[in-house]
């Protein structure tokens, strides 16, 4: 039997469903309006509630608006890749945040996709 359209976009969605969760950095996926569309499981253990849905800044830190520091916000706005440190509130090790900006057809920002990275190597700013 020779697998339909559907079944093979199925396949193809699951196989690309274990790509993005087999990556161990959390990714964090975002549409224009700051809501959050998509985690990968690495992201997972960031969040008490699946954010899905929801604006990040409210889900993750209960602020009303998003800080004006937030790469994501920045790439949202601006449609330039951003980069910016915090430290892991899970292990207080330093949190590279990168966010790079999704684009429709006509070139318009359309979302972003946060990636983060933990680093036991300490960035000059934090050390004493």
């Amino acid at each position: 039997m020779i697998p339909s359209n559907i079944q093979r976009a199925k396949a193809q969605k699951l196989k690309l469903e274990d790509i993005f969760n087999a990556i161990n950095d959390p990714i964090v996926v975002f549409d224009r309006k700051f809501n959050v569309i998509k985690i990968n499981k690495a992201a997972k253990k960031f969040f008490i509630e699946n954010p899905t849905g929801k604006k990040c800044f409210y889900t993750k830190h209960k602020f009303a608006l998003a800080c004006k520091n937030c790469p994501t916000w920045q790439t949202l706005k601006t449609g330039r890749v951003m980069t910016s440190e915090i430290l892991s509130p899970k292990t207080r090790l330093p949190l590279l945040l990168k966010t790079y900006p999704i684009y429709n057809r006509l070139r318009n920002v359309k979302g972003a996709v946060l990636i983060g990275r933990e680093s036991s190597d300490i960035p000059i700013k934090w050390k004493i």
